[in-house]
């Protein structure tokens, strides 16, 4: 679930207890994954912690599951059975894209198809705040936010893919859903962006087409892939990097009580929209054989509720 404006507002209001400043500052908290989230970044805020003398590290959920002696996720699996895998979210997607497109972007009840008429504006307004505030992560490293060539994988609707038109010579959305895809086109045309590009693909090979990205942006995508499938992708993203090329992709990296084999989970149903982790230290490998750098990583509370962790993992090419 998304934040309203006036969910915003009000936590302005009742967290901070003042009036947003700008227009601005209320399109980054609308870009918040749901309440719980925004909550978790106002309550965390310096400005809160001056305001009622106590320290932001105090406020944070910080140090859950570090009793976590192990996790059992294992990604080994043969070509046959990652590509099956792939095809059973792909089919799974493709639904969501012909019954409700954009809610399965953005789970907020405004976006189901009955309602988007009054909140289309909102939702692709979000994706200018979501793509400013990622952007934030090269600001930090004194690295240039305007490039040749980005991609955003797992582009949905285009709802990220055309704030980054903004920001680049040509931007390539990339995702496994046609209906998704076409909407994507639709709402480019509307919008009279034409330096998009938005492309399909049927299995993790696919993506092997795509090199000498200067910018990589996957949010809220491969948590929905089982963990073979969000190692394979991202090991993908990072060889589409340039050289110097900066990848900015969030994923879970820890599920409470979670198991994960890949003959068990194909012999098993699963939810359509299912929710995923991959643990850090295959993460951390997988950067290093891409021969990247970290520079910075930060848990980002997109699990919402529920009992795990999510990472935002920001590294450069070499």
């Amino acid at each position: 679930m998304t934040v309203s404006r006036e969910e915003a507002t009000y936590a302005y209001r009742l967290i901070l207890g003042r009036e947003p400043e700008s227009e601005q500052v209320l399109e980054q908290a609308m870009a918040a994954q749901n309440l719980a989230h925004l909550r978790q970044v106002f309550l965390g805020s310096m400005e809160f912690a001056q305001k009622y003398e106590s320290s932001p590290e105090r406020l944070l959920p910080i140090g859950r599951f570090f009793e976590a002696p192990s996790v059992d996720i294992d990604i080994a699996c043969t070509p046959e059975q990652l590509q099956a895998m792939f095809d059973r979210i792909g089919k799974a997607w493709q639904a969501f894209g012909e019954t409700e497109p954009h809610w399965s972007v953005l789970t907020n009840d405004v976006f189901r198809q009955e309602n988007l008429a009054a909140n289309i504006e909102h939702f692709y307004g979000s994706g200018h705040a979501d793509v400013d505030v990622h952007l934030n992560f090269l600001r930090r490293a004194g690295l240039p936010v305007s490039f040749d060539k980005v991609l955003d994988f797992g582009c949905g609707v285009g709802r990220l893919t055309l704030a980054l038109a903004s920001h680049a010579r040509t931007a390539v959305g990339v995702d496994i859903s046609p209906p998704h895809l076409k909407l994507a086109v639709e709402q480019a045309d509307k919008q009279a962006i034409t330096n998009v590009e938005f492309e399909a693909i049927g299995s993790v090979n696919d993506l092997d087409r795509y090199r000498d990205f200067d910018f990589v942006l996957s949010r809220i995508v491969l948590q929905h892939n089982p963990p073979p499938v969000m190692a394979a992708i991202y090991a993908k993203l990072l060889a589409a990097l340039a050289r110097g090329g900066v990848a900015v992709v969030q994923m879970p990296t820890y599920m409470h009580e979670r198991h994960f084999s890949a003959a068990d989970y194909l012999a098993s149903e699963q939810p359509q929209m299912e929710m995923n982790a991959l643990p850090q230290p295959i993460i951390y490998r997988l950067i290093e054989e891409a021969d990247c750098r970290l520079i910075e990583v930060r848990e980002d509370g997109s699990a919402g509720n529920m009992p795990a962790l999510s990472h935002t993992f920001v590294v450069q090419r070499r």
